[in-house]
């Protein structure tokens, strides 16, 4: 039987099993799953690097609490968001993509053209 780290002869995709590729589709419901974590990863996508504050006041209807325990899962977690000290005094901190968050961007992307296309807006 194939495991993940083989590739298959016609390209460089992984070949999984069916057990493998549940195990990333539950992965990848936990990160696409969460409320406002695609809204903020295509803040941060569409605007770059952004204090707590803007994130925030970008994002409508979002609470702080929400907000922050999104960034802290998206950063330790899943390692999309980055939390970086742009100032000491007073401390001033950025959350911005890290590279694997920029390697998301087409998933994010194509989600947000889908719902534009088919209008699923609530």
């Amino acid at each position: 039987m194939s495991t993940h780290s083989e590739r298959s002869d016609t390209n460089s995709t992984p070949v999984v099993t069916p057990r493998q590729s549940r195990e990333t589709l539950v992965s990848m419901a936990d990160v696409l799953g969460r409320k406002w974590h695609l809204v903020i990863l295509h803040e941060l996508l569409t605007e770059g690097g952004m204090g707590f504050g803007e994130l925030e006041g970008d994002i409508d209807r979002i609470s702080s609490k929400v907000l922050s325990d999104s960034l802290e899962r998206l950063e330790t977690e899943h390692g999309l968001v980055e939390r970086r000290i742009v100032n000491d005094k007073p401390v001033r901190v950025e959350y911005a993509l890290t590279d694997r968050g920029r390697d998301f961007a087409p998933v994010v992307d194509r989600i947000h053209e889908w719902g534009v296309e088919h209008d699923v807006r609530t």
